[in-house]
């Protein structure tokens, strides 16, 4: 694959997930509220579940191209997870003194996301009869 058909498949699949985070985030303030950071914390539990059913899919010699391999989780995924967004928000939290928030935002993302990616790679091996016997 050339470099600038990499550089397509990425970009392709980084438009998507950028967008697709940030209609995320609009839409959770609207009708979650502002309370916890929750567009940040669905975009990344999304994008761990991806991430965890991609991973597999490609160790599990399914064969994705090298295209949709870099599109899907390289520019989708990568572009949809937010760390920067988490990162910032809770140092937010923490200079206004909101210790527990941050807290339990950071515990929320970390621990949903990684129940998210477990479930994914669950899913990938049973859902796709994949498992090893």
């Amino acid at each position: 694959m050339s470099t600038i058909s990499s550089i397509a498949s990425i970009g392709i699949g980084a438009s998507i997930g950028a967008t697709c985070r940030y209609y995320i985030c609009v839409l959770s303030i609207q009708y979650l509220g502002k309370g916890i950071p929750y567009g940040a914390l669905i975009s990344n539990i999304i994008r761990s579940f991806i991430a965890g059913i991609l991973i597999v899919l490609e160790l599990e010699k399914l064969y994705l191209s090298e295209t949709y391999r870099l599109m899907l989780l390289v520019g989708l995924a990568g572009s949809l997870t937010t760390m920067s967004a988490l990162s910032i928000e809770s140092v937010e939290m923490l200079s206004a003194g909101d210790y527990s928030q941050a807290l339990i935002n950071i515990v929320l993302n970390l621990g949903l996301s990684l129940l998210a990616a477990s479930l994914g790679v669950i899913l990938a091996k049973y859902g796709f009869n994949l498992a090893q016997s």
